[in-house]
């Protein structure tokens, strides 16, 4: 096209093109960085470079002197700008979304160059002046090729790095590209004079504007505003960066403040942050620690494994111990090691892969745990020691009951036969000069039976074969009868027993609570020397209180707990046998265990003492009144049959029996009473057995025999000396009588003239 350049527009439009282009890669970059707000810079970026084409487009045309007046058509030069900014704009969004590799960059370059190129000639198109246009096809191509290579170029050299350099040299290739295309394109165009001078109106062209002015307005407004959008994006990157910093600033604070151990490493397991509590556990300062392998913390095997884990990390993605707390070893700078707890997290900076591991030296735990399983081991073996010294205390009770049970048995066997042969001879010495000495023997056994079933209680009570039999029962006649039987002991004593009469009634069992009530009165008989005994109850709080007081020699504070024990006397360290075994007590306490009574004791030494029992209460009801019937004794004929082993109990209680007029058959063993039976073909009125007999048999089954020859039950007692409570709780199952050794003759007489 004929005509000349005006060489300070040429320049200005080239200014203008490298600053737009400088501004569009720089908001573009920005974009690319940061994740919210990408899409508002994109389209700065897509409108900076827009501009700056179109912008120097036009400032290149004004600069292109022309004989002939030029206008401009306004849709085609809006339309130029739009393409401007649309297809640059989309090759800007594909650099900044996408990695530069593959068809990426290629494509990127040919959308802006074709921008470009669509701006100019749509530009052209938009000319309106007395000449037509026409094109050198061979120049087009070029402009085409231009503004592609160098669009191609900018935008590789723009987005390679993130160094402004870079970004500065891509902006001027890329304004070079979009001037050189310009003026290519200019030179490719050519001019044929064939349009009246009213050819502008007739299309409603703008009027022709070549003046440098309008040129230089142009390039000053884009700069400003390609200036001022520079400034906006420069400013909120620097706003961010102080965010960013306040933010990094506040991390460190937090990191550097913890009193764990903070690590953070590339995807190459070099650190990247080690905080302070990472320098106190390992013994590194930062500078020491920073960008060398993390493995320097960690002793082998862990060291080897780490590299490994990493590399198959980025192999596979298969995590083992990301989100996974462990325990592992850490080793510090003097080649120590030590235990600690590790958890690893993965997070990402832009594109960057990083893991921050938060550890915790354990030591102190592990010291701790160690102590607690010490400890455990420790009570574990106290528990097993006291098992065992359990067991031996039970054992040690169990050879006690045995011994106490061999031991009345022993004993109980020769006291039986002095009391039949010494009953028996009562009876042919009546009257005789030495009967007052068989009753002082008599005496002396009686004591000595009183010990053995003070013994045989306890051995009862421990076999738990003693079963209460609760029943509501009137307290006021066993009161009565119990003052009654020992007011003469008492006054024997030189003491005075009274009692308080009482309507009162409870549930237990009546047996079982006279021989509580019998215990503590002889208890209070034995140990007081003057005073009275006071015998009565009362009620309270729905119960009834039974109550024992003296005015005895009492009990120590700190002795109370102890004269429920066996075999515990206070006053009576010479163990006068007329002071009991000190067995009465104990039997109290385990009696009202068994019953479910509590027992209570005050006493003061010097002045007495106060056993207390309280039973719960019942409701009152009418006493029957039976009339007195005369007891006639009965004459006690009959035959009874004797099983014993042992020769003089056997011959004694023959005698006595024979004495009180009864057909005795005696016998060392079932199979001879079974004999003697078939001989003389009568049946017993009554048998009579000890438990223990030859060959291992008892007198449970000797019964059981005899029966089987008489074809019907008869009335059976069992003699024993043993206190064993397996052996007394397998005669009470059988359902016989049990009477224990020595037997008093009276007793056995009831029982017999009760049977006959």
């Amino acid at each position: 096209m004929p005509g000349h350049y005006d060489p300070l527009l040429v320049a200005l439009s080239y200014a203008v093109a490298v600053f737009g282009g400088y501004v569009a890669l720089d908001l573009a970059h920005h974009a690319r960085a940061i994740r919210q707000g990408g899409g508002l810079w994109m389209t700065g970026a897509a409108l900076a470079l827009g501009a700056g084409i179109w912008s120097m487009h036009f400032i290149g045309m004004l600069a292109y002197r022309m004989e002939t007046a030029v206008g401009y058509d306004a849709g085609l030069t809006v339309l130029s700008f739009a393409l401007a900014v649309i297809m640059s704009g989309a090759g800007l969004f594909a650099m900044a979304h996408n990695r530069p590799h593959g068809l990426v960059l290629p494509a990127a370059g040919t959308m802006t160059g074709l921008g470009i190129v669509g701006m100019h000639y749509v530009g052209m198109a938009g000319l309106r002046m007395e000449a037509r246009l026409s094109y050198d096809t061979a120049l087009v191509a070029a402009s085409v090729a231009i503004a592609i290579a160098a669009s191609t170029a900018a935008l590789w050299l723009a987005f390679r790095t993130t160094r402004p350099l870079e970004r500065a040299a891509g902006a001027v290739l890329l304004g070079l590209g979009v001037v050189a295309m310009h003026y290519t394109g200019m030179a490719a165009a050519g001019m044929e004079a064939e349009v009246a001078h009213d050819a502008m109106a007739e299309h409603g062209a703008m009027p022709a504007l070549s003046s440098s002015l309008l040129a230089a307005l142009t390039g000053a407004g884009t700069l400003l505003l390609l200036t001022l959008a520079l400034a906006s994006s420069l400013l909120t990157r620097q706003r961010q960066a102080e965010k960013t910093a306040e933010q990094d600033a506040r991390y460190r604070a937090i990191v550097d403040s913890a009193v764990d151990p903070i690590v953070v490493i590339d995807e190459r397991g070099l650190i990247e942050s080690y905080n302070r509590a990472a320098e106190r556990t390992f013994g590194y300062t930062a500078d020491e620690a920073v960008g060398r392998n993390v493995s320097m913390l960690m002793p082998e095997p862990y060291q080897t494994a780490h590299d490994g884990y990493l590399s198959r990390y980025h192999r596979t993605g298969e995590r083992h111990i990301i989100g996974v707390g462990r325990e592992v070893e850490g080793r510090r700078k003097d080649g120590s090691t030590f235990p600690l707890d590790l958890s690893v997290a993965e997070w990402r900076a832009g594109k960057r892969r990083l893991f921050t591991g938060i550890m915790r030296d354990i030591t102190a735990r592990k010291a701790a745990e160690d102590t607690i399983l010490r400890a455990r081991d420790e009570a574990e073996a106290a528990r097993e020691e006291a098992l065992r010294a359990q067991s031996a205390a039970e054992r040690a009770d169990r050879a006690k009951t045995k011994f106490l049970a061999a031991a009345s048995h022993d004993l109980r066997q020769p006291l039986q036969s002095l009391f039949f042969f010494a009953h028996a001879l009562s009876d042919k010495l009546d009257g005789h000069p030495t009967a007052p000495l068989l009753a002082s023997m008599s005496e002396s056994l009686n004591g000595l039976r009183v010990m053995l079933d003070s013994l045989l209680d306890v051995s009862r009570l421990d076999a738990g074969v003693v079963k209460p039999s609760v029943t509501e029962f009137a307290l006021g006649p066993l009161l009565d009868r119990l003052a009654e039987e020992y007011a003469i002991r008492a006054s024997e004593a030189g003491l005075r027993l009274r009692h308080v009469p009482t309507a009162a009634w409870t549930s237990s069992d009546p047996a079982l609570v006279e021989r509580i009530l019998r215990n503590l009165i002889e208890n209070a008989i034995r140990y007081s020397e003057k005073g009275t005994i006071l015998l009565g109850c009362r009620r309270r709080n729905g119960s009834v209180r039974l109550a024992v007081y003296d005015q005895g020699i009492g009990i120590p504070a700190d002795k109370t707990q102890d004269i429920f024990q066996e075999f515990t006397q206070l006053a009576n360290p010479e163990r006068d046998r007329r002071k009991g075994l000190g067995l009465g007590l104990a039997i109290v306490k385990r009696l009202a265990g068994l019953l479910g009574h509590t027992v209570t004791l005050r006493s003061e030494p010097g002045r007495g003492s106060a056993f207390l029992v309280d039973l719960p209460s019942a409701a009152p009801r009418p006493i029957p009144k039976p009339a007195r019937a005369a007891i006639e004794r009965p004459r006690g004929k009959g035959l009874i049959v004797i099983v014993e082993d042992d020769t003089i109990i056997l011959l004694s209680m023959r005698a006595m029996l024979e004495e009180w007029g009864y057909d005795v058959v005696a016998a060392v063993s079932a199979d001879e009473a079974i004999d003697t039976l078939l001989n003389i073909g009568q049946r017993p009125a009554m048998i009579v057995a000890d438990y223990r007999l030859r060959e291992g048999r008892t007198g449970v089954q000797a019964i059981r025999d005899i029966y089987g020859v008489c074809g019907v039950r008869v009335p059976a007692v069992v003699l024993t000396g043993d206190t064993d409570p397996a052996r007394i709780a397998e005669v009470q199952r059988s359902g016989h009588r049990l009477l224990h050794k020595p037997v008093s003759p009276t007793i056995l007489r009831d029982i017999l003239s009760s049977a006959a």
